[in-house]
């Protein structure tokens, strides 16, 4: 199972997901920084009871050699001592997990918003081009489909009354090379909003969700290292609290980061739903004549504009290329880059 998989018409659940792991790790962090604080505070107390015990001995009139005096003084001793540990612990577990927490949470919101960027890009792109530029060509299309037909019809009357057939002819020409030509415009349209479907479907969307479950898993693995370090730190080896801690390695080692978002998967898992095919519109040829859907017309009225099309189109292509190069070169840096920060940002958390 995985992201791209099975998660391509869930979007919603992805982002309550995020949303219910920031909220998560913003608890993490409000109970370690408590953490800090109360042990901070006990430390302090432990520390301010041994100087009251010091003050209360020094005080004392009676001065001799007593095994239960010794054993008092050992006692307060080790507890000063446990105060300067827990003060210790304190200021680590401060500068170690819950910092390297903070700089968690930075990251997965920045994650989050990325994700978001980069889905509405990409939606709003596939919408354009299979929707609203087709749209847009279609009512051209019928526009110039009714004037060609309107020429067509003034040119014939003309022919039959005499009245400058020539004249009714070169509109009926013009009328029907802007339909032919936005004909040809049209059909390339449909293709390529055709070929920006299937890229979406097929690997635009899938590589966007396998790279978000990627950081995901990355971030479980890197919390999961930030438990450790907490439950290391705030042991204090006591048999109560070594049965508690036992307890909290057990649960901490049931971290899977490979099967963390199994069941999340299965909850929200929806079966693939394909679009329908962008398609010509048959309809638009209702009150034409010689056009033929998902066919290129060439002609004497629309030689011209195609030749320079494949002029420009041929031009464009030698230009992208070039540019594929350059950012294939670039992808490969920028993939270099991510790595060695990932194998960075391992080390830090």
């Amino acid at each position: 199972m995985g992201f791209g998989q099975d998660l391509r018409n869930s979007h919603e659940g992805l982002i309550k997901l995020q949303d219910w792991e920031l909220k998560l790790l913003e608890t993490v962090k409000r109970f370690m920084t408590l953490r800090v604080k109360s042990d901070k505070e006990y430390a302090s107390l432990l520390l301010n009871i041994c100087q009251q015990v010091d003050k209360h001995d020094n005080s004392s009139q009676i001065h001799y050699i007593s095994t239960v005096s010794k054993s008092w003084a050992h006692m307060v001793q080790q507890t000063e001592q446990l105060s300067k540990i827990m003060k210790s612990h304190a200021e680590e577990l401060n500068s170690g997990p819950l910092h390297r927490l903070t700089m968690m949470i930075k990251d997965k919101q920045q994650v989050k918003r990325s994700y978001q960027s980069v889905h509405q890009q990409i939606e709003f792109e596939l919408n354009k081009v299979t929707k609203t530029d087709l749209e847009k060509l279609k009512g051209t299309y019928r526009q110039l489909s009714k004037d060609a037909h309107s020429a067509k019809e003034k040119y014939k009357e003309a022919v039959v009354k005499g009245r400058e057939p020539e004249k009714a002819r070169e509109r009926y020409d013009k009328a029907t090379m802007k339909l032919h030509n936005l004909h040809n415009q049209y059909v390339l349209a449909v293709r390529s909003a055709q070929l920006h479907q299937e890229h979406y479907h097929e690997s635009a969307l899938p590589l966007l969700l396998d790279s978000l479950q990627k950081m995901q898993e990355e971030m479980v693995s890197a919390l999961k290292g930030i438990l450790e370090e907490y439950s290391e730190i705030t042991s204090l080896l006591t048999d109560e609290i070594v049965k508690v801690h036992k307890e909290i390695h057990t649960s901490i080692d049931q971290i899977d980061p490979a099967s963390e978002y199994d069941n999340f998967i299965e909850m929200y898992g929806s079966p693939e739903t394909k679009e329908p095919n962008v398609e010509f519109d048959v309809s638009l040829l209702e009150e034409t004549e010689n056009l033929q859907a998902n066919e290129i017309l060439w002609n004497n009225l629309t030689a011209d504009s195609l030749q320079a099309l494949l002029k420009c189109t041929t031009e464009e292509l030698l230009l992208t290329q070039q540019s594929l190069r350059s950012k294939e070169d670039l992808m490969l840096d920028l993939q270099s880059k991510i790595e060695e920060s990932a194998k960075t940002s391992r080390f830090c958390y």
